[in-house]
């Protein structure tokens, strides 16, 4: 038999539910597809042996992610800070500094803002140059600075032109601040700089829209939670393990061919990260366009480790259990003790090249690697936890990988505003397309219930199924 209803939601993350919730609160019906065998996509909440949470995916929130925070409200779920205090750490050229005497984080990205520019933009063209007027205008802060400019001036330099690692190069930092901020691109993005498009990437971040550390917060039980929250407010039932092969627009409305049988609707929200989407079959028109849009995003390659312990001893140390590595590139730690008594923990997270290459290791070499990069860090008893758990979040076959798919250099820059705003009886969702919180599972849950709002307005009249 073939269902009809009026809209049809491709995957169950945070997007496709929050769009679905959205369809069913204007009247319509609803069904979502989801190729797992559960909800949620990249949040995933699971049960550690001590009967703890360890959130494989999505975990943390910050205050100004409203919609995240109202869920939980809602669904009653404790908001617990962050553990602070103490002094943060990074490892940089076999070095373990005060995270302090490096660059921050904030001025990373100001750099990064000031350096990237639009040269098919007026406006960014004149911004740069005045950028560039205020630099050669302004006192050098050292022999070191100008030392790095007239190198860069006479080189060639190695990056890519528009990488982002050409970028960091254009900052003109220092050798330990340079390798750390690169390092924390490959974990904010989970690939190499010199594969991302510097501009797309720039976007991206100026999407955060918050002040605020996106670290600030955990809820109890997990992130999980949320997915549940959203779930029960549905009508229509999921259907899992429902993989979408194709979907074909006519005149008729659109028909979508998936795993679990054929569905018939009037429009269609394509919830799932754009490397997965490009794996369907789209009948329609635009269709070389489309594909060319999807074609601009590669998933990022992450492992989250989680590590359990009898006692917070960084604490003992003065030690806030945050490191920043450098070497690795792309290893981050930080102290999400639960804040119901639970047993201390440190999670780590190993983004970009590094993670790629450590996933092909044997599970236990893997563990045994981090255990040495945390013990660099921390002293001999960060290497014996008492309980460690992981998840790899790369070429996963439903959700590509971690944290994000990122638009990667030489492709079409524009593709996440494009594909956002991409009309027509199939829309896209999610959190690589979000204009606010980009990326973040805040934005996830605003794309979908935003794109959701334009789709019911589209269904009037007696194409309008109700619930």
């Amino acid at each position: 038999m073939v269902e009809t209803v009026n809209v049809v939601v491709v995957g169950g993350g945070a997007a496709g539910l929050s769009a679905a919730v959205e369809i069913e609160a204007q009247g319509l019906s609803c069904r979502i597809l989801e190729a797992q065998a559960r909800l949620g996509g990249r949040v995933d909440t699971v049960s550690l042996p001590d009967g703890g949470a360890f959130d494989r995916g999505a975990q943390l929130v910050n205050g100004d992610m409203t919609a995240v925070l109202a869920l939980a409200r809602e669904a009653g779920l404790a908001c617990h800070p962050i553990p602070g205090g103490g002094r943060d750490l990074c490892v940089v050229g076999g070095e373990v500094l005060s995270r302090s005497e490096l660059i921050s984080a904030e001025e990373i990205f100001e750099l990064l803002e000031a350096e990237i520019v639009r040269w098919d933009s007026p406006k960014e063209i004149l911004r740069a140059l005045w950028q560039t007027y205020r630099w050669w205008t302004t006192p050098w802060e050292g022999v070191g600075e100008a030392g790095r400019a007239v190198s860069r001036a006479v080189s060639r330099g190695t990056a890519p032109a528009g990488s982002l690692a050409a970028a960091i190069d254009g900052m003109l930092l220092c050798k330990e601040d340079a390798a750390l901020t690169y390092a924390m691109m490959c974990e904010l993005t989970g690939a190499a700089p010199e594969a991302l498009d510097a501009v797309a990437i720039r976007a991206a971040f100026l999407r955060y829209a918050s002040d605020r550390d996106d670290a600030e917060f955990q809820l109890a039980g997990g992130m999980g939670g949320i997915v549940a929250a959203l779930a029960r407010k549905l009508r229509h039932e999921p259907l899992l393990e429902a993989s979408v092969r194709e979907v074909q627009v006519s005149d008729g409305g659109v028909e979508v061919n998936s795993a679990r049988g054929r569905l018939l609707c009037d429009r269609v929200i394509v919830a799932v990260p754009p490397p997965v989407a490009r794996g369907i079959t789209f009948g329609m028109d635009r269709e070389v366009e489309l594909r060319s849009l999807l074609d601009a995003f590669e998933a990022g390659d992450m492992i989250k480790t989680v590590l359990l312990y009898g006692d917070a001893f960084w604490r003992l140390d003065g030690l806030s259990g945050a490191v920043s590595f450098a070497d690795p590139p792309g290893l981050e730690v930080l102290d999400t003790s639960p804040g119901d008594g639970g047993p201390p923990r440190l999670t780590a997270f190993l983004g970009g090249p590094e993670a790629r290459l450590r996933a092909a290791l044997p599970p236990e070499e893997r563990r045994a690697k981090l255990l040495d990069d945390l013990a660099r860090a921390l002293g001999p008893t960060a290497a014996a936890p008492q309980q460690v758990a992981e998840a790899l979040w790369i070429d996963d076959a439903w959700v590509g990988g971690g944290y994000n798919a990122t638009v990667r250099l030489g492709r079409c820059r524009d593709a996440v505003e494009r594909l956002s705003r991409w009309d027509g009886p199939v829309r896209f969702a999610g959190a690589e397309l979000s204009d606010t919180f980009w990326g973040y599972v805040e934005g996830a849950i605003r794309s979908g219930r935003a794109v959701a709002r334009d789709v019911g307005s589209t269904v009037t009249g007696a194409t309008r199924v109700r619930v």
